[in-house]
């Protein structure tokens, strides 16, 4: 058993203006479901809020949500400090939130001038938050965030960014935005080669695996996949997906897998079950969800071949 002076500790900080979404994206993660309430009672954040989950059982993830009031902000921007050890960053901007766009970019470079000053080389995951599900096929929103791509990058040439559209009515956005910073200084990274084999062999749309966080530990989506089709079908499914194992480790559930027939294609989800060392009692709980087609005995040669897959991925993250 991996005792709390084994973990190997990381710090994320999620950062951004007041009002910008930052405790509601850490509650809407952690819940999943029935966090709406929670949300509306939101009261803003009293200059940080520290809050710890560990992963894998050998990562320690402390994340900081840093109040985004004004005079919280001068407070950070005088004390670099509060910076120090940092291994990610999400910044976010309320994409609705025109008027503010110049402080919250303003306020963006006050911090990206402190990571340099720190020798941060580690990416910048900027987050367009609130681009809820209304306002992803609208050009105004689009032009926003092209705007906002253009205005960091070409201010900052020599910083690192990924951008991402994020929503409390995604759930999946907000695990893949987090997830892509973990997967980097997790170096969890190369199992994503894995993944990609498994799926070209098995003709897999897409295949992912989720740890009992509900965050990203490995990917892999076809190359051709229809990007219409990836907003309109595969994410409402990778949402209903993360619900479901919510409830799975919220025991309101009990059954470990579920399959779908649809169009000639076949879900599947699945609850898998890791032993890292030799006489280990408990196991590590992932989670598998993927997306194939209905070809003669595929659903039985997926489901063969998965132990094989997992002992692979194993060695890796492990």
């Amino acid at each position: 058993m991996v005792q709390q002076s084994d973990l190997k500790v990381y710090k994320i900080i999620l950062s951004g203006l007041d009002n910008a979404g930052k405790s509601s994206y850490l509650i809407a993660i952690r819940k999943k479901y029935n966090f709406w309430e929670k949300v509306e009672d939101l009261k803003p954040t009293i200059k940080i809020d520290y809050s710890t989950c560990t992963i894998l059982r050998k990562h320690q993830l402390n994340l900081w949500d840093m109040g985004g009031q004004e005079k919280f902000r001068n407070i950070y921007v005088n004390r670099p400090i509060y910076f120090e050890d940092t291994d990610a960053i999400l910044y976010l901007i309320d994409i609705q939130d025109e008027i503010r766009f110049e402080e919250s970019i303003d306020y963006l470079h006050e911090l990206l001038d402190i990571y340099r000053d720190l020798e941060y080389n580690n990416e910048i995951n900027i987050c367009f938050h609130k681009f809820d599900p209304e306002y992803k096929n609208l050009e105004e929103f689009n032009e926003r965030k092209r705007m906002l791509v253009d205005l960091i990058q070409k201010s900052n040439p020599k910083m690192a960014f990924r951008f991402f559209d994020t929503s409390i009515y995604n759930i999946y956005s907000l695990t893949r935005a987090l997830s892509s910073s973990l997967n980097k200084i997790l170096f969890l990274e190369s199992a994503d080669n894995k993944l990609k084999e498994f799926a070209e062999n098995f003709s897999c749309d897409y295949i992912l695996l989720f740890s009992n966080k509900g965050l990203i530990i490995s990917d892999y989506y076809k190359d051709v996949m229809d990007l219409k089709e990836y907003d309109t079908k595969i994410i409402p499914k990778l949402n209903e997906d993360l619900e479901f194992f919510q409830a799975l480790i919220d025991n309101k559930v009990k059954i470990d897998e579920k399959l779908d027939f649809f169009e000639g294609n076949f879900t599947y989800v699945k609850t898998l079950l890791i032993l890292t060392t030799e006489g280990e009692k408990k196991p590590i709980r992932l989670f598998l969800s993927l997306k194939s087609t209905r070809e003669e005995g595929n659903v039985d040669l997926i489901k063969s071949n998965l132990s094989t897959l997992l002992e692979e991925v194993k060695e890796i993250i492990f």
